[in-house]
């Protein structure tokens, strides 16, 4: 009975060693895979001379830290000097306008006071003439009074048969023309009195003239000819105004574009400098490389049976060599055989014997987290893409140190 139990017990663990083994050997696990990361090209900003503070390699960096700068010593200042020169041209038709502006207003200070001056003596002018004419009419009276009383005696005497006809018509004809003087005197007088009137409000009545004097008129051609340069005046000031800002944007532009800094778009590891310090750049021009630590990831390469078993978003577990831990993850990409394209975005390009087989990259967040090994490029260390028998002894010798 015993011989029996001892036969069963080899016989089953020679079971259990077999499935070990083969279990080991036929596991999903890659021939090589490696920590990687995408990398960041920091081109010229601007045209100038590079200077560079960062120029150790593997130098750790901050996102936004200062990588340098480049400074241009000939900047292309020909637009600013064409605007410059347009301002000036600007403010100099402004002070020509202003100039011809002040001597129009000169002239019609002078037009105004010789205005006024001959609608002044024009007004007394008129007001002698009317007082004239009062005394035309004074005198026309006084006359007609005379022809009035000539007439009444030449009247009695005809009626007592002194006086001849002839002299008595004389007489009646002396008071009807004195009357009528009298008559004439009085619309010489209405006539000059609107006359008179007419002038104290500036306008001045006649055949021989216009309502106007002509120093008038020609005040009023340069009123308008001064609200013309006014208006060219204002828009003068608002083209110097427009010409004054794009200046100021053209020095800031030229400022900003004088001097550039050179900035660390994510935290990561000089990787390559692509040019030195002290040399011209061209803007766009390549200046360094830069890992980015926080696209971390693990590339594998594996056989074609494994690679045909599986998909995007299974289960891996990532072991670094001479480290314990394993770290899980799982498959973000399945590249193929010949994937060498996609590496040149990578820090480290695939080996000829890695293009031989069959490409995966395998998100490894814990690995990414892990200050120590975010940015640990280039080492190396196995994926397992199916559990295999002794993973948990594994996982109990890696957790005392002892695996």
């Amino acid at each position: 009975m015993n011989r029996w139990l001892k036969v069963a017990a080899g016989i089953a663990l020679a079971g259990v060693g077999l499935y070990v083994i083969v279990g080991e050997q036929m596991a999903g696990v890659s021939a090589n895979a490696m920590v990687n990361a995408q990398v960041v090209i920091v081109r010229a900003p601007v045209d100038g001379v590079l200077n560079l503070r960062v120029r150790n390699l593997g130098t750790r960096l901050d996102a936004n830290e200062p990588l340098g700068t480049v400074t241009d010593p000939r900047p292309d200042e020909l637009r600013l000097t064409d605007l410059r020169q347009t301002l000036a041209l600007a403010e100099a038709d402004l002070r020509r306008l202003e100039d011809l502006t002040s001597a129009l207003v000169t002239s019609r200070a002078a037009y105004v006071q010789q205005s006024q001056d001959y609608g002044t003596g024009r007004t007394r002018q008129v007001e002698a003439r009317l007082a004239e004419a009062n005394a035309s009419l004074e005198a026309a009276q006084a006359r007609l009074r005379e022809a009035d009383a000539t007439s009444r005696r030449a009247t009695d005497l005809a009626r007592q048969g002194i006086q001849t006809a002839a002299d008595f018509n004389r007489a009646r004809a002396t008071f009807e023309v004195a009357g009528q003087e009298v008559e004439a005197a009085r619309n010489r007088i209405v006539y000059l009195t609107i006359e008179a009137e007419a002038a104290r409000r500036g306008v001045f009545l006649g055949d021989s003239y216009n309502d106007a004097p002509s120093s008038q008129q020609r005040v009023r051609e340069l009123d308008q000819r001064i609200g013309e340069l006014s208006a060219e005046v204002r828009e003068r000031n608002r083209r110097i105004a427009i010409l004054e800002a794009v200046i100021d944007e053209e020095r800031v532009r030229l400022a900003r574009f004088r001097d550039a800094v050179i900035t660390s778009p994510a935290p990561g590891v000089l990787w390559e400098v692509m040019t030195g310090s002290g040399e011209y750049v061209r803007r766009a021009q390549d200046l360094l490389r830069l890992v980015d630590c926080s696209t971390t990831l693990v590339t594998a390469s594996v056989r074609e049976a494994v690679y045909n078993r599986l998909k995007v978003g299974d289960a891996v577990q990532f072991r670094l060599f001479d480290d314990g831990r394993v770290f899980d993850g799982v498959v973000a990409r399945l590249a193929g055989s010949g994937a060498e394209t996609i590496y040149r975005s990578l820090a480290v390009g695939p080996s000829a014997e890695h293009l031989k087989r069959f490409d995966v990259a395998i998100s490894v967040p814990a690995l990414a987290s892990d200050p120590a090994l975010a940015c640990a490029v280039g080492r190396t260390g196995r994926a397992v893409f199916a559990g295999r028998p002794l993973d948990a002894l594994r996982r109990l010798m890696a957790l005392f140190g002892l695996f």
